[in-house]
């Protein structure tokens, strides 16, 4: 079972935005990355407000490297919790995206991410959100094994490490340096064709 408001083969791509879109950008996260919560809190908003008007949509991939090498399940568990978020509706996914990126424990090995209490409080902060519903797929892990699948699909796109972001088939640069800053809406913007 796939949440609402993804694309791709089995159902494994977020998407943001109208798919009849004439473009595309795809940004590949982990939950438990602190680069990709630079990234989250720099561009979200850019991204959003682009495919809010019909300039490209949205894909969003996600990994869980991090559950294997510090061990733990939080990505897979904030992602199967953004898959309930997805249900409700494509502002109420990049809202909560936005909040857990906010509520992201530090240093990565902490994997409060796992935690039922965790992701719902962080669901507290988007207008909308908490309902039976909401709540009841984010405690009995509902799109665990679609988070699992996801999270499996993410090698097949050949990206190392996250953040990455492609416009159509082009690389952006999204952070200045390796575990730099993200760059800003305008260097990444700048980087748009007709931009």
């Amino acid at each position: 079972m796939n949440p609402a408001n993804t694309t791709g083969a089995d159902g494994t791509t977020v998407y943001y935005g109208d798919l009849e879109a004439p473009h595309q950008v795809q940004v590949f996260l982990e939950m438990r990355d602190r680069g990709s919560r630079r990234v989250v809190e720099s561009l979200l908003g850019t991204l959003r407000k682009d495919a809010d008007d019909g300039k490209y949509v949205v894909k969003f991939h996600f990994a869980g490297m991090i559950d294997d090498t510090a061990g733990g399940s939080g990505s897979r568990r904030a992602l199967s919790a953004l898959g309930a978020a997805a249900d409700a509706g494509q502002r109420q996914f990049a809202d909560y995206l936005a909040a857990l990126f906010a509520a992201q424990p530090f240093p990565p090995g902490y994997d409060h991410f796992s935690e039922t209490p965790v992701l719902l409080s962080a669901a507290d902060a988007v207008d909308g959100l908490r309902s039976a519903d909401f709540d009841r797929k984010v405690t009995e892990g509902t799109y665990l094994n679609w988070a699992g699948v996801a999270i499996a699909d993410f090698e097949s796109f050949g990206v190392v490490g996250t953040p990455v972001a492609w416009y159509d088939e082009q690389v952006l640069q999204v952070v200045k340096e390796e575990d730099g800053p993200a760059v800003s809406p305008q260097e990444f913007l700048a980087q748009l064709p007709g931009r």
